[in-house]
C-alpha cells in the first residue's frame, strides 16, 4: 500500500486496502447506529478503524494532504467539495462534519503535541482518551482531579506561555474522543 504525494487517496496499487473498505465501513455503520447519536462516537478510534489502514494516522494525513484557506478546509483534487467527497467516502452521514472538524483542527496545527510531548505520551488521543475529562467546561486531569492549566505548569519542560495551547489542543482532543460538542 503506498500514498503518492501528489494525491489524497490510497494509490489504485493496492486492491486490497479497497477489498476491506466495505466490511470496515458496514461494522462501522453498525456500531455507529447502536450508540444513536454520532456526539457519542470516539472520533479517533472510528478514524484508526475504519481509514487509517489506507490513510495513516489523521493528523499526519491531514497536515501532508489537506491545505486550510481562509479557514475552510481543502484537499488537492477537491478544493471545493469536500464535504461532498467525504460524504461519499465511506463515512457515515453523522460522522462527516465532525471527522471534517477533526481534520480542519489538525491541518491547522502543527505537530507540536508529538515533538514536544511523543517521548512520553504516545498520542494526544490516547492521552485524552485515558486521562482527561472536561468537566465544568474546564479540562481535568483523571487520576489527580486537578485543572490540565495548572498541572503543565512545571511539566514536561513546558514554558507558561505554551500552556494554553496544550490546554486548547487536549481540550478538542478531549471532546473529538469522549465525543462532547
Amino acid at each position: 500500500m503506498t500514498v503518492n504525494d501528489d494525491v489524497e487517496h490510497v494509490s489504485s496499487s493496492d486492491p486490497e486496502c479497497f477489498m476491506r473498505i466495505p466490511a470496515r465501513v458496514f461494522a462501522s455503520a453498525v456500531l455507529l447506529s447502536l450508540t444513536m447519536d454520532a456526539t457519542a462516537v470516539d472520533l479517533h478510534h472510528f478514524w484508526d478503524q475504519t481509514c487509517a489502514e489506507c490513510h495513516g494516522h489523521s493528523a499526519e494525513f491531514s497536515r501532508r494532504f489537506l491545505t486550510v484557506r481562509d479557514g475552510k478546509l481543502t484537499g488537492r483534487r477537491h478544493k471545493d467539495e469536500l464535504l461532498g467527497f467525504l460524504s461519499n467516502h465511506h463515512l457515515p452521514l453523522e460522522l462527516v462534519i465532525p471527522v471534517h472538524d477533526m481534520l480542519l483542527a489538525q491541518a491547522s496545527t502543527g505537530p507540536q503535541f508529538k515533538d514536544r510531548c511523543g517521548s512520553c505520551h504516545d498520542t494526544a488521543a490516547a492521552l485524552a482518551r485515558d486521562s482527561l475529562l472536561i468537566r465544568d467546561d474546564k479540562l481535568y486531569g483523571k487520576g489527580t482531579g486537578r485543572p490540565v492549566a495548572e498541572f503543565l505548569i512545571g511539566h514536561g519542560r513546558l514554558k507558561a506561555d505554551e500552556i494554553p495551547f496544550f490546554v486548547d489542543l487536549l481540550t478538542r482532543v478531549e471532546r473529538e474522543v469522549h465525543g462532547h460538542p
